[in-house]
């Protein structure tokens, strides 16, 4: 499975890579060991993006949990040592996150089409490279109708930085984890 099975295709697209010195079972070992509490941007744009959630009593708590673990939308596909694929429905706009979404499977993301919605499919894939592996990661958001297309353009030109900064973080730290010496 890959993003074309989910957002062919979308709005807005974040892509990020970087060749790590290891091999791939090494970089996937780290990247699912990756600790939310070791990643300090991550961190403090969390902590901005989830206070109106927190106070709203919607928040869940979680810094001993992996990064992939607190990613808002469910792990649709894990083919090891190759991709970890995200995908699902969000109202990501919304100060205190939205409606419940629907719990979706590949096709289900691909065809929702209620307004009101964005679809967000995300990946990290490993693919050898010489040297070690190259991890990549990409994001796709597409908006169901015009309006929410709208309203969401508005929230990614704050949001969207942060994001790709975030995943940037990420495989800086992959990259730091898995290349250090053993021991």
């Amino acid at each position: 499975m890959d993003l074309d099975d989910l957002v062919p295709v979308a709005d807005h697209v974040t892509r990020q890579s970087r060749v790590i010195e290891a091999p791939r079972s090494v970089v996937w070992e780290e990247l699912h060991r990756l600790k939310l509490s070791s990643l300090p941007v991550s961190l403090v744009l969390g902590a901005v993006r989830a206070l109106p959630v927190l106070l709203a009593g919607k928040g869940r708590r979680g810094l001993d949990r992996t990064f992939l673990d607190v990613v808002p939308i469910p792990v649709l596909s894990s083919e090891q040592p190759s991709a970890v694929v995200f995908g699902g429905v969000l109202q990501a706009w919304r100060l205190t996150g939205g409606e419940q979404p629907p719990a979706l499977d590949a096709a289900g993301v691909r065809e929702f089409a209620e307004p009101g919605w964005v679809k967000i499919g995300m990946e990290f894939r490993l693919t050898p490279a010489v040297g070690g592996t190259h991890l990549s990661s990409e994001t796709r958001v597409a908006a169901t109708d015009p309006a929410t297309r709208r309203r969401f353009n508005r929230y990614w030109l704050v949001v969207g930085p942060g994001s790709s900064a975030i995943r940037w973080e990420v495989l800086t730290a992959v990259a730091l984890r898995a290349e250090a010496p053993a021991g």
